[in-house]
Formats: C-alpha cells, structure tokens, sequence
C-alpha cells in the first residue's frame, strides 16, 4: 500500500483526481447549450388602468397585449409600471405572461422586464423568464429589446436554453 501511495503521489492525490474527474463527468453532463433567438414584438392594444403623480414623475399602470414572432411566437398580456420622468425619460418595471410557442412546444412563460425610454424615444428592454409550463416546463433564458418606441414593432434578440 505504500509503494502504490508513494508512486501514485499519495491518496490525497488519488482522491482529488477523483474528485475532479467526477465533477468534470456532471458538469458535462448537465451543460447544455443556450440557442439564439430572434424576432418582433408589436403591441396589439394598451389599457391605462391607473394614472398619479409622484413628485414630478407621472406613474402609470397599464395592461398592454403584445403579439411575438420568430423564435418565440404567440401573444402576451403585461402588467407595466411606467414612471414618466419630468425631461420625458421613463423606467418601466414589467411582468409578463406569453402563450408562446418556441421549437414546436407551447405552454405559458412568465418574464421579468425592466426597460427604459431615453429622450430619442428609444426602448431598451431586458427580460427574464422567471417560470415556464407546459411544454417550455424548465425553460431558461433572456431577451432583449433596443428599437424605437414609436416602430410598429420593435425586434427582440437573446439567448434560450429548452432545458
């Protein structure tokens, strides 16, 4: 046993071999590539459901339907909080849900957006999906938006991964 421990660098050697090895094994196995995604969003209809002030910032809650194309395919409804800055900037914070369709599999996905309107009326927008049914159960991933509040739809870009 000593000559084996002497020629292999000891069991402390052999056991973090090992370890190593096992770690390596799993993260290889669970790793899975993220595909690209691609396509439109065009807000179909907005509703204003609450509108105040708040110092100087107008807030506004509205209910907006969207209808998405491309990688993701379906319809949304979002619940969006926009808070209007005096110089016509504007934060929205969002929460939407999608009926969507992506690879030939449809369920529900849920986003968490934050976006910003700068003075040149362009939208940056990064979502989130926060949870998935159905058949997109496990899905993961980000998307994100940078086009002209005012186009009749604005594309969107990202990374998913079906899990």
């Amino acid at each position: 046993m000593q000559q084996a421990r002497n020629r292999f660098g000891g069991s402390e050697a052999i056991a973090a071999a090992i370890a190593i090895a096992a770690v390596t094994v799993i993260s290889t196995a669970t790793a899975s590539s993220k595909e690209a995604a691609a396509g439109t969003i065009a807000v179909t209809e907005r509703t204003l459901v609450l509108s105040y002030r708040d110092g100087n910032d107008i807030v506004r809650e509205l209910q907006v339907r969207r209808t998405l194309t491309g990688t993701f395919s379906g319809t949304e409804v979002s619940l969006v909080h926009n808070v209007t800055h005096p110089d016509g900037s504007a934060d929205l914070r969002v929460v939407t849900s999608c009926t969507c369709t992506v690879e030939g599999r449809t369920g529900t996905v849920t986003f968490s957006e934050r976006a910003s309107v700068d003075l040149a009326g362009v939208i940056t927008v990064r979502r989130k999906i926060i949870d998935a049914t159905g058949a997109l159960e496990g899905l993961r991933g980000r998307l994100e938006v940078s086009d002209l509040l005012a186009a009749p739809a604005q594309a969107y870009t990202g990374r998913y991964d079906l899990g």
